[in-house]
C-alpha cells in the first residue's frame, strides 16, 4: 500500500510542478511599418509595398549615376571648348557618350578646332539637373534634364569677335553599353534663363 500511496504522491508531485511551469509565450515584435515611396519626377510620398520600394531604390540609383555621368561628360565638354575643340574623341568622351550624342559631339568640337575658336574667361554654370520620367529615345533607360548658362563665357576665334555663350536647356538620354551608362542622344533648346 505504502508503494501505491507513494505513487500518488509522486503522480500529485510531478502535476503540481507541470501546472507550475508554463511555456513562455513568444514575445511579438511590433508589425513593421510599411514602406514609403515618392513618385520618380517628385511629390508626396506614400505608402507602397517593399516591391515598388525597391523598384524606386533602384531606379533613383540609375538617376545618380545619370548625373553623374552627365557631370563628368559637361566638366570635358568645358575643357574642350576652353582648348578650342579636339579632332579625335577624349577618353572621357568615349566614357560618357556613345552613338548620336558622340556624333553629334564631336562635330561642334571639329568645328571649334577648324575656326581656331574657344571658349575664354566665365563660367559655365549648371543651374539644375532635373529627372524626366517616362521618356526614352534609342533604347535610353533613363533620362535627366540640364540646363547651363555660358553668358559670361566669350566664344570665338580672338576677343574682337568673340560672343556670349548661349543659355541652354538639354535633355538627356542615357543608355547601357557593355553595362557602362553613357549620354546617347539629346534635345536641347535655347532659352532665356535657367
Amino acid at each position: 500500500m505504502a508503494t501505491a500511496r507513494s505513487g500518488l504522491i509522486t503522480s500529485a508531485l510531478a502535476l503540481a510542478l507541470l501546472a507550475g511551469c508554463t511555456p513562455a509565450q513568444p514575445t511579438l515584435a511590433p508589425p513593421q511599418p510599411s514602406p514609403t515611396c515618392t513618385p520618380e519626377g517628385g511629390g508626396k510620398a506614400y505608402p507602397c509595398s517593399p516591391y515598388y520600394y525597391d523598384q524606386m531604390v533602384a531606379k533613383d540609383k540609375l538617376y545618380t549615376e545619370a548625373e553623374a555621368v552627365y557631370r563628368k561628360y559637361l566638366a570635358e565638354d568645358e575643357r574642350i571648348y576652353r582648348a578650342g575643340g579636339v579632332t579625335q574623341p577624349t577618353p572621357v568622351l568615349l566614357e560618357t557618350t556613345t552613338g548620336q550624342y558622340l556624333a553629334d559631339s564631336m562635330r561642334i568640337y571639329r568645328d571649334l578646332h577648324s575656326r581656331h575658336s574657344k571658349a575664354v574667361g566665365g563660367e559655365f554654370k549648371r543651374a539644375w539637373f532635373k529627372r524626366v520620367p517616362g521618356e526614352s529615345m534609342a533604347a535610353s533607360v533613363v533620362a535627366l534634364k540640364v540646363c547651363t548658362d555660358p553668358s559670361t563665357v566669350r566664344i570665338g576665334p580672338n576677343a574682337a569677335s568673340s560672343e556670349p555663350g548661349v543659355l541652354a536647356e538639354e535633355t538627356g538620354y542615357f543608355a547601357r553599353v557593355s553595362g557602362e551608362l553613357k549620354l546617347t542622344m539629346a534635345r536641347t533648346k535655347v532659352v532665356t534663363k535657367c
